[in-house]
């Protein structure tokens, strides 16, 4: 791996062998710049070499994989604590991505009708990341991730997440500026399945249904220490990052995030427990399509066309 003048780790995953973090399920950490100050320039990344790590996605995304690139991970703990970090490592590069295009829509650099299908491209990715990250045991949840979490501030709280705060009002499926008159059904149904998600994984984990900020007795720190504890928690850091940075750290795990779920699956065999909200028929689509969507948000970062015909929207029907 090398480290580029930012310090984030760049190089491009190669076919056929685990390339992130120096071994099978490690974490790496990821380097992104500031919330609300814009990449650098574009760099020197060919998209060639963006085209092959998407061709890997795709292959990894076929199902009937013969021989996963990477033997089973035997330890649960590493397996998930892999996901959990490197899952919401994703969450934010999309979350920046996205806010990239209100932006872009909001200012009139994008119009309507070609911003709202790249957001909906990638409010299903982060749908997706939220399965991934979610795939945890609910008991290994309860002794390995809740505590890690509380251990870093009893309050610990989604919430904080930095690259979030840009984001919320869309979320909360408040008006997009800039598409007042546009048709935003696709992306309407977007953010409905994300709520759908959202609310299932957190039945699955959270058996009391109270987050660690309602259980807590003390008060959340203030906005800025809040995004300084949640980024070392998932071990982000912020310094200036180009284009080129950006989109390979993005594909760098993305690839290992399929090359996981081809050799794992994305439940353990004994976890058979959803509620209800994960067992419609839109959830099933998006976690059987799990790996298509990521090479969906893999290509769309890259500025690439479509290489392979893009599964359907999760939650749409086959013609």
């Amino acid at each position: 791996m090398k480290a580029t003048t930012s310090g984030a780790l760049c190089d491009l995953p190669s076919v056929g062998r685990w390339d992130f973090g120096g071994f099978a399920y490690a974490t790496e950490p990821l380097v992104l710049p500031g919330v609300g100050e814009p990449d650098g320039p574009a760099g020197d990344g060919p998209a060639a070499d963006y085209a092959g790590s998407c061709r890997h996605l795709a292959a990894l995304g076929q199902r009937g994989l013969l021989i996963p690139e990477v033997a089973p991970c035997e330890s649960p703990e590493e397996l998930f604590w892999f996901r959990w970090l490197t899952g919401h490592q994703v969450c934010f590069i999309v979350w920046r991505l996205i806010a990239q295009l209100v932006d872009d829509l909001a200012e009139g650099r994008r119009p309507a009708a070609e911003a709202l299908p790249l957001i909906s491209r990638y409010v299903d990715g982060y749908s997706a990341m939220l399965l991934y990250t979610g795939s945890c045991p609910p008991d290994l949840y309860n002794t390995l991730i809740r505590p890690s979490m509380r251990r870093r501030h009893r309050a610990f709280s989604g919430a904080w997440a930095p690259d979030y705060w840009p984001i919320r009002d869309l979320f909360r499926r408040r008006r997009l500026p800039g598409a007042a008159d546009a048709d935003a059904g696709e992306l309407r149904e977007s953010i409905s399945l994300l709520h759908l998600v959202h609310d299932g994984v957190a039945a699955r984990l959270v058996a009391n249904g109270r987050s660690l900020l309602r259980e807590a007795a003390v008060r959340g720190p203030g906005h800025r220490p809040a995004g300084l504890i949640y980024d070392a928690y998932f071990t982000t850091l912020r310094a200036p990052v180009t284009r080129h940075e950006v989109v390979a750290q993005l594909l760098r795990r993305l690839v290992a995030i399929a090359q996981d779920v081809a050799a794992n699956d994305l439940y353990a065999a004994d976890d058979t427990v959803r509620p209800a909200e994960l067992r419609t028929a839109e959830v099933i689509k998006c976690e059987n399509g799990l790996v298509d969507i990521l090479h969906g948000v893999a290509q769309q970062a890259s500025d690439l066309p479509s290489q392979v015909l893009p599964a359907p929207r999760p939650g749409t029907t086959e013609e």
